[in-house]
């Protein structure tokens, strides 16, 4: 428990996070400014256009998987891994306490990421004279979704940034792949098994198109994604030389 508070105070006092929280309430703010803006009266009455406004709040999960990733990784390349397994030798707890760290600051800042969205929306929905309807089932369902999967995807950025263990090499590949490698996979009609696409399936909770899997079929292969990441990336922690 120690290790975890000890991990969860080097987030805190990052600026990092505060950056990456800056940058979440940024892109809510414009992209619900121009939605309620752009579209009709009648249109945004609808609880499923309102839920649409708001779910930009799901960036918080690869805001999550980034930060996971410089939790991790970021040590290796600030060379204060050294001192973090001296004060705790066995590093199969230090990696433990990171996942479960790092998965409670994301839901932490998932869940902050929707209030602040759902409370922009309503007051700029009232502003046009528009019935807000963001107590509904499928718009709550969105926020249960949303924290659970910047949970998952936090701690998985940590497994995949333990395996790599370069910080902005990660992180690019990670990019990249969300935004060239997932839409290859359509090729073969694979791209809902992509983690990509596998967390936004369980960020709908059950909300979701056919182009996605069901959210419990996305919620287990999303935990089986981060099993193998978190044990690979344990073993990475484990055969790491740091000297």
């Amino acid at each position: 428990m120690r290790l975890v508070s000890a991990e969860l105070l080097k987030l805190r006092t990052t600026r990092l996070l505060l950056w990456l929280g800056l940058l979440i309430l940024g892109l809510e703010v414009l992209v619900i400014a121009l939605h309620v803006s752009q579209n009709s009266v009648s249109e945004l009455a609808q609880a499923r256009s309102q839920r649409d406004v708001v779910s930009i709040a799901a960036v918080s999960a690869l805001i999550s998987l980034i930060l996971g990733i410089v939790a991790s990784a970021g040590e290796f390349a600030n060379g204060t891994i050294g001192h973090t397994f001296l004060v705790a030798p066995v590093r199969e707890r230090v990696a433990a306490a990171k996942l479960v760290a790092v998965a409670f600051a994301g839901a932490v800042l998932a869940f902050a990421a929707c209030v602040f969205a759902w409370a922009l929306a309503a007051l700029l929905l009232k502003a046009r004279s528009v019935p807000v309807h963001l107590g509904s089932g499928s718009s709550l369902r969105l926020v249960a979704g949303i924290v659970l999967a910047a949970a998952i995807a936090g701690a998985l950025g940590v497994g995949y940034g333990s395996l790599l263990r370069r910080q902005t090499a990660a992180i690019v590949v990670a990019l990249v792949w969300l935004l060239v490698g997932e839409p290859l996979l359509g090729i073969a009609s694979a791209d809902p098994y992509g983690p990509g696409r596998v967390i936004a399936s369980v960020v709908e909770a059950g909300n979701q198109g056919s182009e996605l899997l069901s959210f419990d079929r996305g919620l287990v292969l999303a935990l089986i994604y981060l099993a193998v990441a978190g044990v690979l990336g344990t073993l990475a922690f484990r055969r790491a030389d740091i000297t």
